[in-house]
């Protein structure tokens, strides 16, 4: 050194990625404060070391929110602290809704359902998926169906979906 000198020195703070990913059987949406995560399927961002990233879960129509796993656990809030990559998952399940058949009238014969659950004498039920189609078809026995090109017997009306 012969003169006087100044030197700069610049620090860049380290960025880190939190990658968050969904699971289960129903579906919705995650977003982050501060912003950079608003995920339908899987998604990721980066943020500065030593940020605390807070995670929201919010199920679609028909899902509930089951929980988190990887760095968080819990079904509240997610908070990340970012000194490291992270990983999340959300996991999301599809609510279930159940169908009870009640067969009326003094004949007898069976319900069934597209798709498969119910097969029933007197009273049965199956569970099925939010927003899901089941057709039920009711139909008498042997005995009581009427040969083909005649009446409909009692009580074997139309299919109907629930």
């Amino acid at each position: 050194m012969d003169a006087v000198k100044s030197v700069t020195a610049n620090f860049a703070v380290g960025t880190y990625a939190l990658t968050v990913g969904k699971a289960g059987t129903g579906s919705g949406t995650v977003t982050s404060s501060p912003a950079g995560v608003n995920c339908g399927a899987t998604c990721s961002a980066s943020f500065n070391s030593g940020t605390s990233v807070t995670l929201t879960a919010a199920p679609a129509a028909g899902s509930t929110f089951a929980g988190w796993s990887g760095a968080c656990t819990g079904t509240g809030t997610c908070t990340v602290n970012m000194g490291a990559t992270q990983s999340v998952t959300a996991t999301f399940a599809a609510q279930i809704y159940g169908l009870t058949v009640t067969k009326g009238g003094t004949g007898s014969g069976t319900v069934t359902s597209s798709p498969a659950g119910i097969a029933c004498g007197m009273m049965c039920s199956a569970s099925y998926s939010y927003n899901s189609s089941v057709t039920l078809t009711a139909a008498p026995p042997p005995a009581q169906r009427s040969p083909v090109g005649a009446e409909r017997a009692p009580g074997q009306g139309p299919a109907r979906s629930a």
